[in-house]
């Protein structure tokens, strides 16, 4: 991991400024189509929702122009041969295989929230200066813009997406160069209105279970159980603050571990690490086999289809075993040292400009400010993880070239003992 840290150094003071100007056009082009998506959602709220999934892509983009600068500074990875591919379809590839990974992580995260609430608050602002400019004597109130949720037209609106994100893949070959944009929106948005869906979905669960009588009687026996004996309810605390903080420590950086793999695994050819199959598969597959060629020729269509998005994720977690967990606990110790740095910035800041009035200057200033913070921290956090993948995909080459040194010896000694 020392390595890894020399190389992050090193990327910073050879790309630090493209990286940066990477992350603004990103950040720029996020709020301006959130700002664009609620203008169109004033007129007309489905046109919004469709346009919102943009801001999401445009993150994205920035994410993987920054990694593609990074990868000329890498050592194993830029060592690697590049895929056959063209680049710009090396590109669009890459940015259809993180997207899974990518909407995930910004929906756990809050990100797609916070995209969803400025976009009501700029819907809201241009429909009231709609009622109020066509009519100054109107006291009708703002109506309160639809919140997408599980509905028949979300739902469908996805099967159509992906469905037409399906057919381009099948016919991918036979169409113009122009249509994987088309399929990048139409992955991103499928994928954008399932999170969605499904995170309101899990908050409307997580309220009916708390509000289930079952909890209350978990409540009071935990009470009693604690109010009898002290210490079984210090033990208990500890251990959930315990598991709390240890998630919130490990899923951001093995997160972005992924998402990064992801990328790369698609610019380059990159295999993964050997994994024995499991009996249970191995018969599934044999059923399989005994369908009619025509189903199983269709099924393994869906199938294949399905599967590629999260083969690039299972890959990348196979490379991340093979490093060990010396290797994925110092990257993690490093990650929240960047957190941390993160924090004290933030604090620096506030500190070193001292009071101000809210009005005349922070109601100002706070966005310029703030905005000085993630690009001074995001660059360094994409170094870091690009080097750490870098040193792990070395560290993954090292051991299988162990194994296969091993194989040979033993078949040698093998057959010299057969002669």
């Amino acid at each position: 991991m020392l390595a890894a840290g020399k190389r992050t150094v090193r990327l910073l003071v050879t790309y630090g400024p493209l990286l940066v100007a990477c992350y603004l056009a990103g950040m720029l082009v996020h709020h301006l189509l959130i700002q664009l998506a609620g203008f169109v959602g004033a007129w007309a709220e489905e046109l919004g929702t469709l346009l919102l999934p943009l801001a999401v892509l445009a993150r994205l983009v920035a994410l993987v122009a920054m990694l593609v600068v990074l990868r000329d500074g890498l050592t194993h990875v830029g060592a690697l041969p590049e895929s056959e591919k063209r680049p710009a379809r090396r590109f669009t590839d890459a940015l259809l295989a993180a997207l899974l990974p990518f909407v995930a992580f910004y929906a756990a995260r809050g990100y797609l929230a916070d995209d969803v609430t400025s976009y009501l608050h700029r819907l809201l602002e241009v429909r009231a200066d709609i009622i109020f400019t066509t009519d100054t004597d109107a006291t009708e109130a703002v109506p309160a813009p639809a919140v997408l949720g599980v509905s028949v037209s979300a739902i469908a609106l996805i099967v159509v997406a992906y469905g037409l994100r399906w057919l381009w893949g099948r016919y991918r070959e036979r169409l113009p160069g122009g249509f994987a944009l088309a399929a990048v929106y139409l992955e991103t948005l499928w994928i954008y209105l399932s999170a969605t869906i499904i995170s309101r979905g899990v908050e409307a669960f997580t309220a009916w279970v708390d509000s289930r009588q079952a909890m209350v009687w978990l409540a009071d026996l935990r009470a009693n159980l604690t109010g009898w004996l002290a210490p079984l309810g210090a033990a208990w605390d500890t251990v959930a603050l315990i598991i709390g903080e240890a998630a919130k420590v490990t899923i951001a950086p093995l997160a972005w571990l992924a998402i990064v793999g992801v990328i790369y695994g698609r610019s380059v050819q990159l295999s993964a690490p050997s994994l024995t199959v499991p009996k249970r598969a191995a018969r599934v597959e044999q059923r399989f086999q005994v369908l009619p060629q025509q189903l199983r020729s269709r099924l393994g269509d869906l199938w294949r289809d399905f599967a590629s998005r999260f083969t690039p994720i299972w890959k990348a977690i196979l490379h991340m075993r093979t490093a060990g967990p010396a290797f994925i606990g110092a990257y993690v110790l490093a990650f929240t040292a960047v957190l941390f740095l993160e924090g004290a910035l933030r604090v620096g800041i506030f500190r070193a400009l001292g009071p101000h009035d809210i009005n005349s200057f922070w109601l100002l200033a706070d966005s310029l400010i703030l905005l000085a913070i993630p690009l001074i921290i995001e660059p360094i956090r994409m170094a870091l993880v690009a080097s750490s993948y870098d040193e792990m995909i070395g560290i993954s080459a090292n051991t299988g070239n162990s194994s296969d040194e091993m194989t040979a010896s033993d078949s040698s000694r093998a057959s010299s003992g057969t002669t």
